[in-house]
């Protein structure tokens, strides 16, 4: 076994290589896709752009938590900054409690999001009328 490894490890490290690049642009357009799923779902439900349908849901104590979280969620993806004031009023310290309040720990992640954090996924799937302005 050491042999093959001492004869082959250029390849074995490309081929590892290739499948870490197929795996992030795999994951990377998933993520956007289920942006994209958010978007679509807050713009049915309230209407408006991208950013404000999102920021609508997210608001809405009439619409569910884990649609509310998904919102919040998408808001980060996307970097929107203009969501800023909404999010972080909507924090709250809480301990999470997934059945009847905001995801703390996903509020916050959209917050440094939103406040420019680096998103490495969004390179692939942020383009167009996705993209950051």
């Amino acid at each position: 076994m050491a042999t093959f490894i001492a004869k082959h490890w250029r390849a074995m490290i490309g081929a590892l290589g290739a499948a870490l690049v197929v795996a992030y642009l795999g994951l990377s357009l998933l993520i956007g896709w289920q942006v994209r799923g958010a978007i679509a779902a807050a713009q049915e439900s309230r209407g408006g752009d991208a950013v404000s349908a999102l920021v609508a849901v997210a608001r809405a104590n009439d619409a569910p938590v884990a649609e509310r979280n998904r919102a919040i969620w998408a808001l980060g993806q996307l970097g929107a900054e203009e969501a800023l004031p909404v999010l972080e009023s909507l924090m709250t310290e809480e301990a999470c409690d997934h059945e009847s309040r905001i995801c703390q720990h996903e509020l916050r992640k959209a917050v440094e999001g939103c406040s420019g954090s680096f998103n490495a996924g969004a390179l692939i799937w942020r383009r167009g009328d996705l993209a950051v302005h």
